[in-house]
């Protein structure tokens, strides 16, 4: 069962496809972690709006990308859809996806500075993508800007 709002984050440690190493508990301040497949047509959807806000939000906010595929195969989809942000490799064993009883993908965690959990989201959910939006938002001291601009999105979108 998925971690849920109010709960501790589980700490870990993954190499990005670079071989950089990333500890969540040595990370400050607030971190957001979406998990994903590459092959997930749901997470190819979403991940470009992850993106959107790095942009926005990444100065103030730390963005990792947990990638449930090999190094290879991350490296590739962060190149076709323009990832900025650090992938992190929880393959094969998915101990972090387990840790944090990801059963749908993509499922993003927004974790505030003590690292508990203040928001979830699971497959895409055009509505919770913009709730997030305005907690970055709020987080970093920015304005508020549409993420969904020119484009045309499903309101939902099974993972």
């Amino acid at each position: 069962m998925p971690l849920k709002v109010g709960e501790r984050a589980e700490d870990f440690d993954l190499s990005s496809y670079e071989g950089k190493k990333y500890s969540l508990y040595e990370t400050p301040g607030y971190v957001l972690l979406t998990f994903y497949k590459v092959t997930c047509p749901t997470c190819q959807l979403t991940l470009p709006f992850v993106e959107k806000m790095y942009k926005l939000y990444g100065d103030a906010i730390t963005f990792y990308g947990i990638v449930q595929d090999s190094d290879k195969d991350a490296k590739e989809f962060a190149n076709k859809y323009g990832l900025t942000f650090p992938q992190l490799i929880d393959y094969p064993t998915y101990q972090v996806s387990q840790k944090y009883g990801v059963e749908v993908v993509p499922t993003l965690y927004l974790l505030n500075s003590e690292k508990s959990i203040e928001f979830v989201s699971s497959s895409f959910v055009k509505a919770e993508l913009d709730t997030l939006n305005r907690k970055l938002s709020a987080v970093a001291g920015k304005e508020e800007v549409d993420i969904f601009a020119g484009t045309h999105v499903p309101a939902f979108k099974p993972g």
